[in-house]
């Protein structure tokens, strides 16, 4: 009878070299999750941060600036607005017609105001006879003090307008105050776009 014996261990060294390259490839494999998942966005975000805090330290420097020149700007702001209010009378400018019509319903609006009348609406709109031109309508309660006030604002506008009608009726609503009068009043202005 023949035996037969079973073929003796590896030596030592192979598990351990195995064990060896395992852990190694784990290492390895735990440094690169760490920089993908943890070193590079914090780093990403710290960047960020900074530049960010550097925008806010910027603006906070331009703030303090304009800060310490406030009085010089002010006093330039008010030079230039006596100048252009002693002025000829310009048209409006505005990058759209947008603008343009904002720029024309605050003027009315701010001549209604200074008249004493109260606004009931403001519709404007693009003059459709007339290229670059807009078109309004001013509706308001008030007397015949606040509507001759209005007309003399108009006229003297620091902005072109032209009053192209003129309605005036006795408030039917206010039977009972006959100087309060309904008011409205259809302007047109010229518009450039910038």
């Amino acid at each position: 009878m023949t035996t037969f014996t079973a073929p003796s261990a590896a030596p030592s060294a192979a598990p351990s070299r195995e064990r060896r390259v395992v852990i190694g490839g784990i290492l390895v494999l735990a440094v690169a999750l760490l920089t993908t998942y943890v070193v590079l966005p914090a780093a990403t975000h710290w960047r960020e941060r900074e530049m960010q805090f550097e925008r806010v330290r910027a603006q906070v420097a331009h703030l303090k600036g304009m800060e310490q020149q406030a009085g010089e700007i002010e006093s330039a702001a008010a030079a230039t607005e006596a100048q252009l209010a002693g002025g000829v009378r310009r048209v409006i400018h505005a990058r759209s017609s947008a603008l343009g019509a904002s720029a024309l319903q605050s003027l009315l609006q701010g001549a209604a105001d200074a008249s004493g009348l109260v606004v009931d609406r403001v519709d404007v709109g693009p003059d459709l006879t007339s290229e670059g031109d807009l078109t309004a309508t001013l509706s308001a309660y008030g007397d015949i003090h606040g509507l001759a006030a209005l007309l003399a604002q108009l006229a003297s506008a620091p902005r072109i307008v032209t009053v192209e009608r003129l309605t005036v009726q006795i408030n039917p609503a206010l039977r009972g105050a006959p100087d309060v009068l309904r008011v409205t009043v259809g302007v047109r202005a010229p518009v450039v776009m910038e």
